[in-house]
């Protein structure tokens, strides 16, 4: 190659731009969550990261708390509203429908009291960088209600309760979902000889609906003893079933009651009985 060749390769070379840039939008964005703050009295957290804008799950993951003190790390698509709900604690007493929708759900199972469950959902967050962290920082979606009479039955009488709602669970972007809900309580002695029922209840819709029905059982046979009015009286407490964590509740019913058991011995008996009260 002769000098004018060189010459103008040299030129060419030069006049070219000194960078390289990489389209990078088709690849994934590394995320990762800090989950230190958390407790690891819970056990376990269940996540769902969605696309806002379609309402889709793009990856369900679960950490357990041996891994808290780590950052966790996942690989997520590039988005404009990514937005992720956790759920810790499920276990159980529920039941998880995933249907990789946001309406997948957490349904409290049977007449068993609520899992203590806890909850967070994230800010909108965009995933266009290379690399995005954020923080789990949870709420209290329970409320432990201890019970309390203040009275004890008959020795060889039983007391239970029943408890009653329409908020049969919660949607993963906490949403209610509507249908019955009951746990039956069995009582177990205090300290001071009174009768202790405590149960967990998660987040409601209409505190107002929570009803609270005492029966006893003599001689095996259920008696209805009284319907106490549990949301209305919460409401009337200024309860507040929205905060963003649950109070714990104790409530103490001053309650008499005895039950009289009247047995017949032959129908064909014709002597007068006197029964007092």
């Amino acid at each position: 190659m002769n000098r004018f060749a060189i010459m103008c390769l040299v030129t060419i070379l030069c006049s070219c731009t000194p960078g390289i840039f990489e389209d990078r939008s088709a690849c994934p964005s590394w995320f990762s969550l800090d989950c230190s703050s958390v407790n690891t009295d819970i056990e376990q957290l269940h996540i769902w990261f969605t696309d806002e804008n379609t309402g889709k799950v793009l990856l369900k993951d679960t950490i357990y708390s041996s891994e808290y003190r780590t950052h966790h790390e996942v690989m997520l698509p590039r988005i404009d509203a990514l937005r992720y709900y956790v759920f810790g604690n499920i276990k159980s007493s529920s039941t998880v429908t995933d249907d990789m929708t946001l309406n997948s759900s957490i349904v409290k199972k049977g007449k068993v009291s609520s899992d203590s469950l806890y909850y967070q959902a994230s800010e909108k967050i965009s995933t266009h960088g290379e690399f995005i962290s954020d923080t789990v920082k949870l709420h209290k979606e329970f409320a432990t209600m201890d019970f309390i009479m203040d009275s004890t039955p008959q020795k060889g009488d039983d007391i239970h309760i029943d408890v009653y709602g329409t908020t049969a669970g919660l949607y993963i972007d906490r949403r209610h979902v509507p249908g019955n809900m009951s746990i039956s309580v069995e009582d177990r002695e205090t300290t001071d000889g009174n009768s202790l029922f405590r149960f967990r209840i998660m987040r409601q819709e209409n505190i107002e609906d929570l009803l609270i029905k005492i029966t006893g059982t003599v001689d095996n046979t259920p008696i209805k003893i009284e319907d106490f009015p549990l949301g209305e009286f919460l409401k009337k407490a200024n309860y507040n079933m929205q905060s963003d964590d649950l109070k714990d509740v104790t409530i103490t019913m001053d309650m008499s009651f005895n039950f009289i058991s009247i047995k017949i011995e032959n129908w064909t008996s014709t002597y007068p009985v006197d029964i007092e009260i």
